[in-house]
């Protein structure tokens, strides 16, 4: 059973602090998505302010 008591802790200790570092790279990557997202959204809105002053000749 000693034998098999420092395996396991290392084992759990490396899972541990890979799940931390995920945890850590998720919470970034989710912050960077909504700045994108927002910056995405400012643009689709200046877009559509542009277009909306564009006047288009009407035909009959």
């Amino acid at each position: 059973m000693k034998r098999l008591l420092l395996p396991i802790i290392l084992i759990s200790f490396a899972a541990v602090c890979l799940s931390i570092v995920h945890i850590d790279n998720v919470n970034k990557l989710d912050t960077q998505s909504n700045e994108l997202r927002k910056k995405h959204q400012k643009n689709i809105l200046d877009n559509q302010v542009d277009d909306s002053l564009i006047i288009e000749p009407s035909t009959k």
